[in-house]
């Protein structure tokens, strides 16, 4: 199975931020994708200067500068939201099978994106930009971002449990061993134990878990770096605060008056937005999606007032098993249809 095909990973370090250039010109109105591409090999489009005739550029809407035939494309404000996603999605900005994404939760009119992944099952918080500085910063191992999880389970751990991931757990040849280790409640839903770590690595978490015998129920991340996803519900979205967004350059190493600047220029919903969950997800959700309408397998756009009423899908055989088919828990109707 290549990397592609595999489940999406909890942080991906090597996902390059940004937007295919030949994807910008078509959203631009310049020309269809196709035909993008061959503006762009005619030597007609440059960024910050420099004609590019290479396909798959990625380019930043925020910083960059485009032009076509000289005239410049309209530069997009910057934008920062944390998104509590529900288990069902899967993190990517864009995908041909057309199930379910994260992007289905999110409705504003700048194209942001998935910095790092978080896996189909884990829940907790995202954050989605079009700021290609930040994402790449946030993603990148050298900027120390510390993601804090709580593990759900069904059973109190024992001491020696704890210690052995306090010691550290060896994840695809690497010992990873975390910032922070401990019980931190007994609930309803189970047993949490906190769990922070700088590691990125594919179902690193899970791995862990499994390797001293810890049940995992539900995987949630609550923190990134200085961002927590307290008071945000599932499935909802609202932009970081003015001093969020501070607290998030400096942790970057990134110059506070970029962020003044950027407070300065972009669109902030402090309300969250949304609170949807994937309508056949039996853990999340009996029925279809807050924003729905009745009959429908698709969320309505976040942001919009919900119609109808809940109610159990009405389609037929497995419809609320958190593991059924791909023809229903994966895939998205068709366009058109």
């Amino acid at each position: 199975m290549t990397r592609s095909e595999a489940e999406p990973l909890d942080d991906d370090v090597e996902q390059p931020p940004g937007e295919r250039l030949q994807r910008v010109l078509a959203q631009h109105g310049i020309a269809s994708r196709r035909a993008s591409e061959e503006v762009i090999k005619a030597g007609r489009v440059t960024v910050n200067g420099t004609v590019v005739t290479e396909m798959g550029t990625k380019v930043d809407l925020v910083k960059d500068t485009i032009r076509v035939d000289g005239k410049p494309l309209r530069k997009q404000k910057p934008r920062y939201l944390i998104l509590n996603k529900p288990s069902g999605f899967i993190t990517t900005a864009n995908d041909e099978r057309q199930r379910w994404t994260v992007m289905d939760l999110v409705n504003v009119k700048e194209r942001v994106y998935p910095v790092g992944r978080l896996d189909r099952e884990t829940q907790g918080l995202l954050l989605l930009t079009n700021d290609g500085v930040v994402a790449n910063r946030v993603m990148h191992p050298r900027y120390g971002m510390t993601k804090e999880y709580h593990v759900v389970t069904d059973r109190r751990p024992s001491d020696e449990q704890l210690q052995d991931l306090r010691d550290g757990i060896l994840v695809n040849g690497r010992l990873v061993v975390p910032n922070e280790c401990r019980l931190l409640r007994e609930t309803r839903e189970g047993v949490i134990v906190k769990i922070v770590l700088h590691e990125g690595l594919y179902h690193v978490v899970r791995t862990m878990m499994e390797k001293v015998k810890i049940d995992v129920l539900k995987l949630r991340r609550h923190r990134l770096g200085p961002l927590s996803i307290q008071a945000v519900p599932l499935g909802a979205w609202r932009d970081l605060t003015p001093g969020e967004l501070l607290q998030l350059f400096e942790a970057l190493g990134l110059p506070s008056e970029d962020a003044e600047k950027a407070n300065a220029r972009r669109q902030i919903q402090l309300q969250p937005v949304g609170g949807f969950t994937h309508p056949y997800a039996e853990s999340d959700a009996p029925g279809p999606p807050a924003g729905a309408s009745s009959g429908s397998s698709r969320p309505a756009p976040a942001g919009r007032p919900a119609s109808g009423t809940q109610s159990r899908p009405s389609s037929p055989g497995r419809a609320n098993d958190a593991r059924s088919s791909s023809s229903h828990r994966d895939r998205r109707p068709r366009r058109g249809r």
